[in-house]
């Protein structure tokens, strides 16, 4: 650079001392590139906190991060993240540096995005459960207490508000452009394939004039017993049930309210949560069948309405119970679908979903 005075001398900012203004905003910024070496070689071995990164590498999220793999069994310490306290950070990839950045972002609380609990700090790695089909696979984020991967195991993976594991299921990262980078790098650790990226794009349902994917906020199954979230005054159950190439959406309308004439149209006698899981019956009109049943696993907030005894008595959902539906003639029955002698359209698209889950389990019988 050329000096006041006319001679030409090496461009330089001491990120100590800064002697004019312009030097001091330059300061920050290189501040940040002294910050990330010593966070990378200083902290072998032992816990990196949020308090231990200096402010000026948490406020500046667009320098991107290089994310050099997403199995959890070639991580080094050079893969550590934190992100405690951020909106988002931007990721880069080793296997496509040519990609634009993915950002990595915490949740939404209707339109307000939400930050990074304050331990978030750890690894992100590719999860599939032992037993699960290969389209179940997620993104996930484990927190650790250290830099070192050996803690990796120790560590626990963060979690939502509601408790669910966060994640960005294989569908998302195969069908969303800004998940491009994590895509490549999946592809690059060979944990997944072409052919299977090809199939999460194919698993779709109608709803009305609509074609649906799964998206962040959907629940899967794919084995019985297996609990996912409902909200007990939502007007309808939707879960996603996955095989190892193929999914199918089983969509369950007023599982805990009811459709009337009057006004308003639908009584909700129940509001809350709970955790719900499918099947096989045992019950005795279902003997020598391949019938399921919906099951009420856990009552995580349950409130009553003023009027929840009120329109032909809606049962109470209860722990240990079975969820129940309203026959034509006013019975409350055990929800139930035959998977092999559908009754109706409606049963015949849930059979589609419901025997899926019995193709798993004999698939995992044969290999035990």
């Amino acid at each position: 650079m050329r000096k006041i005075r006319g001679a030409w001398v090496p461009w330089s900012v001491d990120v100590d001392q800064s002697r004019s203004a312009y030097h001091a905003k330059a300061r920050r910024a290189l501040a940040i590139l002294f910050s990330r070496e010593k966070e990378i070689a200083g902290h072998h071995g032992h816990a990196v906190l949020a308090s231990d990164i200096p402010a000026a590498l948490n406020r500046d999220w667009r320098l991107p991060v290089l994310l050099r793999t997403l199995d959890p069994r070639r991580l080094r310490t050079e893969d550590f993240l934190v992100l405690s306290g951020r909106l988002q950070k931007a990721l880069r990839v080793l296997a496509a540096p040519e990609i634009q950045s993915s950002h990595v972002l915490y949740c939404c609380q209707g339109t307000t995005s939400l930050l990074f609990p304050s331990d978030t700090q750890g690894f992100l790695y590719f999860h599939l459960d032992a037993d699960a089909p290969a389209l179940a696979g997620q993104v996930r984020f484990r927190i650790t207490t250290s830099s070192d991967p050996a803690t990796f195991t120790e560590g626990r993976d963060l979690q939502l508000p509601d408790g669910r594991p966060w994640n960005i299921s294989l569908f998302q990262v195969a069908r969303r452009s800004i998940y491009a980078a994590y895509r490549a790098q999946l592809l690059s650790d060979k944990l997944v394939t072409e052919e299977l990226l090809v199939a999460a794009l194919s698993v779709s349902a109608s709803s009305g004039t609509r074609t649906v994917h799964p998206n962040f906020k959907s629940s899967f199954t794919w084995k019985f017993g297996q609990t996912f979230p409902v909200e007990l005054e939502s007007s309808s159950i939707s879960v996603w049930s996955l095989g190892n190439s193929e999914g199918q959406r089983l969509y369950l309308r007023y599982p805990f309210s009811l459709l009337q004439q009057n006004i308003p149209p639908t009584h909700v006698p129940f509001a809350g949560k709970a955790l719900v899981h499918f099947e096989r019956s045992t019950l005795p009109e279902h003997k020598g069948t391949r019938t399921v049943v919906l099951r009420i696993a856990k009552i995580v907030q349950l409130t009553k309405s003023e009027n929840a005894s009120g329109v032909d008595g809606v049962p109470e959902p209860k722990e240990g119970s079975l969820v129940m539906m309203r026959e034509s003639y006013g019975a409350w029955v055990p929800w139930s679908v035959n998977v092999d002698q559908p009754r109706s359209e409606y049963h015949m698209h849930a059979s589609k979903a419901l025997a899926i889950l019995f193709d798993n389990e004999e698939r995992q019988a044969g290999l035990a």
